[in-house]
């Protein structure tokens, strides 16, 4: 049976589709607008737009998890912020302030919502509530503005970009590079901190060769990764590599596979330590051959994961988690695909690797407090007691938010943090534990 995500996709895409002659009339109208606005502007370069693909699309609807946001296709489609992208390119930085402020003057007419109409065709509306210049995930600063073309009928969502000619170069090599290349980089952040300095100034090489001489005396002066942490970033990368090629062979398009290649890995070195008889490179070993081995199989992408039965738990936290993500997990691509790749490295049942994955989750949670409770010597009663409120509290947060990233990096990460204040404060009464977990886990 097929995924419910695609049975989505594939109805926004034909809403996309049968939308699309007046989409394109949308396009020129927008394209027309602008340029009569600014052809006689001695700063402007260009004007050009864009219609989103349908590749384009696709990829954008899963990755930003469009099914788990907005349900209701037709609900989807209209919230598609750039499925026209109009850019104004000008020549200097400097100008791209001045034909923003040029630009909004004559956007008069106040409507909802934060957006203005123009006086010189009512249908075209900007957002001028949103701060500007606004900050990319990236850290670059840019001109852009939301908008929308209401034809009477129905409303179009348009993304309005203003750019400089140095920026453009900048952002056609970030978008490259960085945000459309996913090819596990095992050094992105490092490669982010360079695209940074490009776009602070093109011309100040001396600052790239500062940074990237910064970055190697730190590598230098920091104690070396572990033999362990070595040979997980590999096995991460050669996992990425190998399911990023089935998913493009699948679906024909690039899913960013990182944080589940991480995670996966971590997954698979604690159910490879079960197995005594192995040396720790043996299983490395094995883990390999098993990753190399999956590139024969098919993933099943659009397909349900189903489970013979429900998948076992071991206590009230288990339970809770074993709940939310059975809930999911085929309605949230990055969990789907998640399991399917334990399921083809593996080679056992789906409930099998279900029930494994909610111990390995209860393992990361609890391994720091252990160091704690051994630490402050709490009684039984004392540990168990703390030990089950927190993870309720991780349980409740993960049903307002069942994402992956959350539940194994932004959750895990604010908890181990609450574990370390509490290892350092030289308190041990219970009262005082609980007041600085949550003092320091909240979202």
């Amino acid at each position: 049976m097929k995924l419910e995500l695609f049975n989505y996709v594939d109805d926004v895409l034909a809403l996309y589709d049968y939308h699309y002659i007046e989409i394109v009339g949308v396009n020129n109208e927008l394209k027309k607008y602008f340029t009569e606005e600014l052809i006689d502007d001695d700063r402007l370069v260009n004007i050009s737009t864009r219609l989103k693909t349908q590749e384009s699309l696709k990829e954008k609807l899963i990755r930003r998890n469009f099914y788990m946001r907005f349900p209701d296709p037709v609900a989807g489609f209209k919230m598609i912020q750039d499925i026209i992208g109009v850019r104004i390119e000008c020549r200097f930085i400097k100008d791209e302030e001045d034909l923003y402020k040029k630009i909004i003057e004559e956007f008069t007419i106040k409507c909802e919502d934060g957006y203005y109409a123009s006086s010189k065709n009512t249908k075209i509306r900007l957002n001028l509530e949103d701060n500007q210049p606004q900050e990319m995930l990236n850290g670059f600063k840019m001109f852009k503005l939301d908008g929308t073309y209401f034809d009477g009928e129905i409303l179009y969502c348009f993304e309005l970009q203003i750019k400089s000619l140095v920026n453009v170069f900048w952002g056609e090599i970030d978008h490259k590079l960085l945000y459309k290349n996913y090819n596990y980089m095992i050094t992105a952040n490092f490669f982010r901190e360079i695209m940074n300095s490009i776009s602070d100034n093109l011309t100040m090489i001396d600052k790239q060769l500062m940074i990237l001489y910064n970055h190697v005396r730190k590598q230098d002066a920091s104690e070396t990764l572990t033999a362990e942490m070595q040979l997980k970033k590999l096995l991460s990368k050669i996992l990425h590599d190998v399911f990023t090629r089935k998913i493009l062979d699948e679906l024909g398009m690039f899913i960013n596979l990182k944080t589940i290649s991480d995670v996966v890995v971590d997954f698979l070195f604690l159910k490879s330590q079960k197995n005594k008889d192995l040396s720790y490179g043996e299983n490395f070993i094995s883990l390999i051959n098993k990753i190399n081995s999956a590139s024969a199989s098919d993933m099943d992408l659009e397909e349900y994961l189903v489970f013979k039965k429900k998948p076992k738990y071991y206590d009230s936290f288990s339970k809770s988690i074993t709940d939310t993500l059975y809930e999911i997990i085929n309605k949230d691509f990055e969990w789907n695909i998640l399991f399917k790749i334990i399921r083809i490295i593996t080679s056992d049942d789906n409930r099998h690797n279900f029930t494994d994955f909610i111990i390995f989750i209860r393992y990361e949670y609890t391994i720091s407090l252990y160091d704690l409770f051994e630490e402050k010597d709490f009684d039984v009663d004392t540990r168990d007691f703390l030990e089950n409120t927190f993870l309720y509290e991780v349980a409740n947060e993960f049903k307002a938010k069942p994402t992956l990233d959350f539940l194994l990096e932004e959750s895990l990460d604010k908890f181990n943090k609450a574990i370390l204040e509490m290892r350092i404060s030289k308190s041990t009464l219970e009262e005082d534990m609980l007041k600085i977990f949550r003092d320091n886990y909240s979202f």
